[in-house]
């Protein structure tokens, strides 16, 4: 029973490894929806305020959809006007397992392996709004 529980153990953690998770979450002020389309072939998502956006990267190079790297662009303002194009995931640069990327007011921050919070863009364009 014990080498049936071991296997089993060992098996899960060798699918979980072939894996990354995405995570974008909009921390944007004034009920702001934030719009997001990646190139995971999910089409176009809108998230309402403290929303998060999830999905999986296979890290496995045999799987059909396996992609080296994985990119993101964002939208918020009046009729998604302000926007930034993100790179969410680069392979070449680690196997990071998660990655979380938040949308505030003054730009993007990412949360990449257990680093510390890191502002990484800005809003293209004059994006601060008087509200």
């Amino acid at each position: 029973m014990n080498n049936l529980l071991i296997v089993l153990v060992l098996l899960g953690l060798c699918i979980g490894l072939g894996e990354s998770t995405v995570t974008i979450s909009n921390q944007l002020k004034h009920n702001k929806l934030l719009g997001i389309l990646c190139d995971n072939y999910e089409g176009y998502q809108k998230l309402k305020i403290g929303e998060d956006y999830n999905f999986n990267v296979s890290l496995d190079s045999s799987d059909p959809v396996y992609e080296e790297k994985y990119s993101c662009t964002m939208y918020q303002g009046p009729n998604f006007k302000y926007r930034q194009y993100v790179m969410v995931l680069d392979e070449s640069t680690g196997l990071e397992v998660t990655s979380k990327w938040i949308a505030r007011e003054d730009g993007i921050y990412s949360y990449i392996g257990g680093h510390p919070l890191l502002k990484t863009d800005k809003w293209d364009g004059s994006h601060l709004l008087k509200n």
